[in-house]
């Protein structure tokens, strides 16, 4: 077995034999896909690796891994982390194909990344833990949630009693929902977005680029959405969503301004508008993509957890590449954190 590492625009032949290994995966999600390689390549401070099981000609495995930083110079080298979201991806959750896909990244990203982290989708099998473990991976604790879409009944049959009342009365109120158009409205959309991670999240936001590609490169793939709400001809939520085509639909960045338009609900109907496109077209859950960790109390836990759902600790595996740096750099963050709280 070889592993490759693919830095650019793979040959069409190699494509298409990746393309064909991720249709025949049970477990695969559009982040470990070719289609979100060729994005994330363009987008500023996101570096994508693709590493390539390959035996007998055949492709047997597949990890896309994201580098990503938050600027350059001193910045860059304290923010730079690696990141795996769903990964790996192997023939029939094969130990020896994991470990090596496991091997090759650690030995490929350790002098640049303080830290990687598998962001899990799914629940691995005792054996491949004991993988991630003997690479230096450790398990912490994370939840997440995902709501079934059943074609038999609308999705918000499973919402909480308070939830559906909010949802029937922001649909009464005349707010539409509906997918964004242009890139003027993907750029009004960043905004409020900017503005709710500035004021509230407290956590880092890709540039617009971000977003302006992912309406120029995913969505027309079907491998996306953006879904807006709009009150009066005003934007007041969105919700940017990626696709698993047959699979799910997930939430990556919502918003909503809710303060200013309280008996509207826009973070309701945002989130609601992405669960009600993914059972329109077919899709089997909604992934809210994380809640937090469960010792910690967190409000948007309690937010989501009223759409319904089951409630699941896929934990997420961590490995610390630079651990002296890693300790400088953390302590660089938290006081970064509690500076712009007060900013």
């Amino acid at each position: 077995m070889k592993v490759l590492v693919i830095r650019d625009v793979p040959e069409a032949g190699l494509e298409k034999k990746i393309r064909e290994f991720y249709e025949s995966q049970s477990f695969r999600t559009v982040f470990q896909s070719i289609d979100y390689f060729l994005f994330f390549q363009e987008v500023r401070f996101y570096k994508p690796l693709l590493f390539v099981a390959i035996e007998s000609d055949r492709v047997t495995g597949l990890l896309l891994a994201l580098l990503i930083r938050e600027g350059d110079g001193l910045l860059s080298l304290m923010s730079q982390r690696c990141v795996v979201y769903g990964g790996p991806m192997a023939e029939g959750d094969e130990p020896r194909i994991i470990n090596a896909l496991l091997a090759k990244l650690n030995k490929t990203v350790s002098r640049n990344a303080l830290f990687t982290q598998f962001r899990n989708f799914r629940e691995w099998p005792d054996q491949v833990h004991n993988i991630f473990k003997a690479n230096g991976f450790v398990l912490r604790d994370r939840l997440n949630s995902f709501v079934l879409l059943q074609e038999k009944f609308p999705v918000e049959m499973q919402f909480s009693t308070s939830r559906r009342r909010q949802l029937k009365k922001a649909l009464q109120s005349g707010a539409i929902v509906r997918e964004a158009n242009s890139q003027k409205e993907v750029d009004q959309l960043y905004t409020l977005l900017e503005d709710l991670y500035h004021q509230k999240v407290k956590k880092p936001l890709p540039d617009h680029l971000f977003f302006r590609l992912f309406f120029e490169q995913v969505v027309p793939k079907g491998a996306g959405v953006i879904l807006l709400v709009w009150y009066k001809d005003k934007l007041i939520g969105g919700i940017v969503s990626p696709i698993t085509k047959g699979v799910s639909i997930s939430e990556l960045y919502v918003c909503g301004l809710d303060r200013d338009y309280p008996s509207i609900y826009p973070s309701v109907l945002a989130t609601w508008a992405a669960m009600d496109y993914g059972q329109g077209h077919g899709l089997q859950f909604f992934d809210f993509m994380g809640l937090g960790r469960p010792e910690v109390p967190y409000g948007v836990r309690d937010f989501k957890l009223r759409f319904g759902g089951n409630q699941m600790n896929l934990g997420r595996y961590a490995r610390r590449n630079q651990k002296v740096l890693y300790a400088i750099a953390e302590l660089g963050y938290n006081v970064w954190r509690t500076i712009r709280s007060k900013v």
